[in-house]
């Protein structure tokens, strides 16, 4: 049993025209559950890994974490999804969600960030449902890696239990590498997903580095 699970934002997120290094990995044969969705929050995030975790069995399972600050809604009814189909960036949906992130666009948003959102209560419920798939990875014997797609600023002390690489996220690697000069900005600050070439590089790095997949070859032969 090789089957990986996989969790993320849309820089994870295979089932998109965009290529991502998860999509990389599965031209190369590796068999992956993909749970990540298109800007999804770090809750949404989590809660998919847990319910996976929960009900199947896996080899490796690779959370990537997104920014804060973002809101899923579920649509449980029209209204809802009238503001969602008239929002200008997220005018999408995933599983019957609104991934709406934040922004005072719409009335309701704005109202919402401005008086009932609590960054402090949000870092905690990343931090111990962290905890709690790292529990249940560790009972059924799944080795668990995590990374940053985008950096947070913590303010919870409690933050460093999350095992990764917490002076890493893949935004910065990519807009302070080589790989920026080739990126789109024809959507301007609507397109946060990186280019091909880096989500190569990335499938590479994150073999290299934790996945351990006899797959080299393949991706080589990919990059030619």
């Amino acid at each position: 049993m090789s089957k990986i699970l996989i969790s993320g934002c849309g820089l994870s997120w295979s089932k998109q025209e965009r290529p991502t290094w998860v999509k990389v990995l599965r031209i190369c044969g590796v068999d992956i559950d993909d749970q990540a969705g298109p800007a999804i929050s770090n809750q949404l995030i989590l809660n998919n890994m847990i319910e996976s975790v929960m009900n199947n069995d896996y080899a490796q399972a690779v959370c990537q974490l997104t920014s804060t600050m973002k809101l899923d809604v579920e649509l449980t009814n029209d209204k809802r999804k009238e503001v969602a189909g008239q929002d200008s960036i997220r005018n999408f949906t995933y599983n019957n969600y609104w991934p709406s992130s934040g922004s005072s666009e719409h009335e309701s948003k704005k109202l919402y960030y401005e008086y009932l959102h609590s960054p402090s209560i949000e870092e905690s419920d990343i931090i111990y449902k962290w905890m709690l798939l790292k529990k249940l990875c560790e009972e059924k014997n799944i080795k668990l890696h995590t990374v940053l797609g985008y950096s947070i600023s913590w303010k919870n002390k409690n933050y460093k239990v999350i095992d990764t690489d917490h002076e890493y996220c893949v935004w910065n690697d990519y807009t302070n590498g080589e790989y920026w000069k080739l990126h789109d900005h024809s959507q301007g600050e609507k397109n946060t997903v990186p280019n091909k070439h880096f989500h190569l590089h990335l499938a590479r790095k994150f073999n290299k580095d934790f996945l351990k997949l006899d797959i080299d070859d393949k991706l080589q032969k990919f990059h030619d």
